[in-house]
């Protein structure tokens, strides 16, 4: 039945969307403010790194008000602790499917993401806390912008957190990634 439901729904999704303007294809750029939040992350301090990747835009109405936008995004996260003895940072392939809302140049996005790790990198601590990390975390992103849509060029500001914890053993507390970023994006095609 739930995936019934789910085939009629991305049904309407891709009838909709065919009626409406045609997609947009752009990249996305810019820097992560990143760290570990969770029962345990009060010694902890936030770490920069940077993200980029591909992201496409889908109009679900003919003024574009509001729209699907799916990204594939690398991005860096981690943290590190305030006696700075050791750092972890954690390389991802983010995949938020954002709803969005266009509302002039201003726009609203939120959603769901999937973060797979390709590599993690730890600066002292012990070797067995990269290995325990999950390879997978499930999150939420949500955001604001702004966008010049004759130009293709936009601008944001997008808060990521995960729901599901880093770690599967407790030892190392409730973990979870916490980042916040500061985005540019090109949009090709633009009009």
């Amino acid at each position: 039945m739930k995936k019934r439901i789910l085939m009629l729904v991305l049904a309407m999704t891709t009838v909709v969307a065919a009626h409406a303007q045609g997609p947009r294809i752009g990249i996305r750029a810019g820097v992560n403010y990143s760290g570990f939040a969770g029962s345990a992350a009060d010694n902890l301090d936030r770490i920069w790194g940077g993200h980029g990747g591909l992201t496409a835009n889908f109009p679900l109405s003919a003024d574009n008000f509001f729209s699907i936008q799916p990204e594939v995004l690398f991005s860096m996260k981690g943290a590190e602790n305030s006696a700075d003895t050791w750092k972890m940072k954690v390389n991802y392939i983010d995949v938020p499917v954002l709803g969005r809302v266009n509302a002039g140049p201003l726009y609203f996005e939120g959603g769901p993401q999937v973060s797979v790790k390709i590599s993690d990198d730890l600066e002292g601590g012990a070797p067995f806390m990269a290995d325990e990390f999950k390879r997978t975390s499930l999150g939420y992103a949500a955001g604001i912008g702004l966008q010049s849509t004759p130009l293709g060029l936009s601008v944001g500001v997008r808060y990521n957190g995960d729901i599901s914890k880093l770690y599967d053993n407790t030892n190392f507390g409730n973990y979870r990634n916490d980042v916040f970023m500061l985005t540019l994006g090109y949009s090709f095609g633009a009009r």
